[in-house]
Parts: C-alpha cells; sequence; structure tokens
C-alpha cells in the first residue's frame, strides 16, 4: 500500500508539472492513470471515452462499443493537432499487418463507413422514392 501511494504521489506531480493535459487520475485505489481520447464514425458508442495511458488502437476501438457491420476497417484514421495516421486495421487482424499504434491523449479516432454501404443506402432512398411516386400517380388516375 505504501509503494502504490508513493508511486501515485510521483505520478501526480510529473502530471502536475506537465500541466495536467489530457490526463486524469482516478483514484489511490486501482492505481491506473486514464486520458480522454474521441472515436467517431462506425463505431457502436462514438464520444470521448477514458483508456488507460497504455491504450493502443484496438483498445480505444474497443472502449467505444467496437466497430459497426458498416465499418471500413482498411482507412481507420488516428488525428492529433499536428499529425494524421491512417492505419489499416483489416490486415492486422487477418495477421498481416503493421502493429497496432499506440494512442496518445487528446487523439481522434475516425472509422469511416464502406463505401458500398453509402451506395446501399443511395439505392433503398431511391426504391423508397419510386414507389412512393408510383402510389401517388395510381391514386390520382383512379
Amino acid at each position: 500500500m505504501r509503494v502504490s501511494a508513493v508511486l501515485v504521489i510521483t505520478v501526480v506531480f510529473v502530471l502536475y508539472a506537465s500541466g495536467f493535459e489530457g490526463y486524469t487520475v482516478p483514484g489511490v485505489e486501482n492505481n491506473e492513470i486514464l486520458m480522454s481520447i474521441h472515436v467517431w464514425g462506425e463505431v457502436r458508442n462514438p464520444g470521448t471515452h477514458l483508456v488507460p495511458i497504455s491504450a493502443d488502437l484496438i483498445v480505444g476501438i474497443s472502449a467505444a462499443g467496437g466497430p459497426t457491420s458498416k465499418a471500413k476497417l482498411s482507412d481507420v484514421r488516428i488525428v492529433y493537432e499536428d499529425s494524421d495516421i491512417r492505419y489499416d486495421l483489416s490486415r492486422f487482424l487477418d495477421a498481416e499487418g503493421n502493429p497496432v499504434p499506440d494512442l496518445l491523449p487528446g487523439a481522434t479516432i475516425h472509422i469511416p463507413i464502406r463505401s458500398s454501404e453509402w451506395w446501399k443506402a443511395a439505392i433503398d432512398l431511391a426504391y423508397k422514392a419510386i414507389i412512393a411516386v408510383n402510389l401517388i400517380w395510381i391514386m390520382t388516375e383512379r
């Protein structure tokens, strides 16, 4: 218990010296430092999430509930103030890709929708519009 208290005090001091930018210290009892990230796009729970300081892209996406079935995992973006990283998560999941990148505080992860999903939605909308126009035409002909 004494070592963990010293560890937390040391971490708090280091964070205080760096301005606490992007970090949260949840408490002494769990000895875990969290950072804030943002996850947008095709995930189950988009928004701002707190993840451990040692989190990588997989942990970040998992914090948001994981990708939806419409997610384009081959073009995941990790955006920071001064950089933009593109990562092919689908290749990693097929055991062929590069190692998963670690996250830094304030990271914004964006998972786009697959282009085929956009076309499906457009075709579905056009189909519904044609049916509506057809119904109106039939009703006005009587």
